[in-house]
């Protein structure tokens, strides 16, 4: 696979994604356009958290600077060097490549007028097919791309090894969200009831791969097949 060259220094993308609760033990990291933003304000409801700065809860910010220290954004390797993993149940959820691609693009592409710098930089245009934002997704690589279609592989593994101790779907996320309400509720007191449906789009899991044509999918799944061998390796979905 060719791969785009951008100008400027990299953004690595093992950055700030483990927002640590340290009081309870828990950590969860965020994939973006994986019910991130759901899962980020159904936390700071049920855990009382409030943010010094003027930011939303769903934007990073907000974790950077928490009343009295409630929570903390890190990186995957100070989250593991420092020893808050072996502290902390850590959990995260992921959404198929091909629907998650694909809700990025409605999202950010042909909803939304104005792109980040990063996604201008690797070739991409507002309102481009679909099939063209694939094509700049698959050419440039993870170091290089906006951060809603890194692989979420990249963002949670460390060293080779998945940090979380559990990683849901978005696709079976009730059932998913259940598991990680019982066990946040056994480790802290704090029950989290149902997931809210802040910024949660209509699910299109595996049904979006499979309706795509054959060189798409191909392209997703070379692009993506780290994901796809961790989170989804039955080609069905």
């Amino acid at each position: 696979m060719a791969h785009r060259l951008l100008h400027g220094p990299a953004q690595g993308y093992h950055e700030a994604h483990v927002i640590c609760l340290p009081g309870p033990g828990i950590a969860y990291i965020r994939v973006p356009k994986a019910a991130n933003s759901s899962i980020k304000s159904a936390l700071a409801m049920r855990f009382g958290i409030r943010s010094r700065s003027d930011r939303t809860v769903a934007q990073d910010g907000f974790w950077d600077d928490t009343e009295e220290g409630l929570a903390k954004r890190m990186t995957p390797e100070r989250f593991v060097s420092e020893g808050h993993a072996a502290k902390c149940w850590t959990f995260s959820f992921v959404r198929h490549p091909a629907a998650r691609l694909h809700s990025c693009w409605n999202n950010k592409v042909i909803e939304n007028d104005a792109l980040s710098p990063r996604f201008l930089a690797m070739g991409v245009r507002p309102g481009m097919p679909f099939a063209a934002f694939v094509q700049a997704v698959a050419e440039t690589p993870d170091d290089r791309v906006d951060i809603h279609v890194h692989s979420q592989s990249g963002i949670l593994e460390h060293q080779g090894r998945l940090v979380p101790d559990f990683v849901g779907r978005v696709e079976t996320i009730d059932a998913d969200w259940a598991h990680v309400a019982a066990r946040i509720e056994a480790r802290s007191g704090v029950a989290m009831g149902k997931l809210g449906a802040r910024n949660r789009r209509v699910v299109a899991g595996e049904h979006q791969a499979l309706t795509l044509p054959d060189k798409l999918q191909a392209l997703i799944f070379e692009r993506y097949k780290r994901d796809f061998d961790l989170f989804y390796p039955d080609p069905s979905g």
